[in-house]
């Protein structure tokens, strides 16, 4: 793991440098070009950074392969900004454009190439064929460019406008709400986030380390104590071992038992280095001549007992995220009969069509 976050790194990096270069040659004013506002670049570089500090830290910290996974996971979108502000843009002149996608692949069109275009309140598009160019409203100089392949259109056919086409009402509201694409996106993209959390929740909850994640030692205990529902054991070389969220269920008479200062138990534990007190060991199991007196599935017992409380977050944020998605495809479909107080609830202004 710490080798893939060092490779991981050095691509990051490479990502980050060229987001920064193209920051550096953000197109003038009138050079015709369309690209993605600088927002995103620096959006980007600030969050692949943000999430990819604490990947290092808990890969380096030896935690569950997964944690540092899901902050890379974070990373990576930041990189993925960087990359669209970096690769997606349109450049072009009197005779056609060049189009480069988010892998930085080039296509050329001429305007003679253009068989319609759909005009929405957030984005236009050019169709060519079967493929088509979308030309969102963030994007900055798309308002000059679609101006401007209007009029070299009208030009190569003679004075004729592009052909438009209508959006179809065949859509989850009706056609009474512009970009219903967008608004589908949003809902997946959201709904997918819930999922992961949800997902990320309920194996932190279930999750607990075995035999293959911690490391076996031979200690003699010497001391006995419980603070704040954690037995903290110390042993005769000094080291702080602690058991957490012990209750009452537990037998922790045997493992004060072995607290002599002569008995040799076997326990598995792994080293915690918090940045606001001295490193301890976390003990999953500590065994006495070869008997459980506190065995991995106690420790489990008591780690999801502590956390379990955890999985109603991602439940009412599921809850709460469903009613509005039903609620905004009921009102989109007929907002006329729900009045603007309503559609104001879901939609900001400039999007329902009354």
């Amino acid at each position: 793991m710490k080798y893939f976050v060092c490779v991981a790194g050095v691509f990051l990096l490479a990502i980050i440098i060229s987001g920064i270069v193209a920051l550096f040659r953000y197109p003038k004013e009138g050079s015709r070009q369309v690209c993605y506002p600088k927002f995103f670049a620096i959006l980007g570089i600030v969050s692949s950074v943000l999430f990819y500090i604490p990947t290092v830290i808990t890969a380096f910290l030896d935690e569950p392969v997964l944690l540092p996974l899901g902050f890379f996971a974070f990373s990576l979108l930041g990189v993925a900004f960087i990359v669209a502000f970096t690769n997606c843009r349109i450049s072009y002149d009197g005779d056609g454009f060049v189009k480069r996608n988010f892998l930085g692949i080039k296509r050329r069109y001429t305007y003679g190439q253009i068989t319609a275009i759909r005009e929405d309140m957030r984005e236009e598009i050019l169709y060519f064929g079967k493929r088509k160019i979308v030309v969102d409203a963030f994007l900055v100089g798309g308002a000059e460019f679609i101006g401007f392949t209007k009029k070299r259109y009208r030009t190569v056919h003679n004075g004729k406008a592009i052909p438009k086409v209508k959006r179809s009402g065949r859509d989850i509201f009706k056609g009474n709400v512009y970009d219903p694409e967008g608004f589908v996106f949003a809902y997946v993209i959201v709904s997918v986030f819930i999922v992961i959390f949800a997902v990320f929740i309920v194996w932190y909850i279930y999750f607990a380390p075995d035999a293959l994640d911690t490391d076996e030692m031979q200690v003699t205990f010497e001391t006995f104590d419980i603070s704040d529902n954690d037995i903290v054991l110390k042993g005769t070389d000094g080291s702080v071992y602690k058991i957490s969220f012990a209750d009452e269920l537990l037998d922790t008479g045997a493992i004060e038992a072995v607290c002599d200062g002569e008995s040799v138990v076997t326990v598995h534990a792994r080293e915690i280095t918090p940045d606001d007190e001295e490193a301890y060991y976390s003990v999953s199991a500590i065994l006495s001549d070869g008997t459980y007196i506190l065995s991995f599935e106690e420790t489990r017992r008591l780690h999801r007992q502590e956390y379990f409380p955890l999985i109603f977050f991602p439940i009412v944020f599921g809850i709460v995220w469903g009613i509005y998605i039903v609620g905004s495809i009921i009102v989109g479909r007929d907002p006329k009969r729900f009045g603007k107080k309503a559609v104001k609830l879901f939609f900001k202004d400039g999007y329902v069509k009354y």
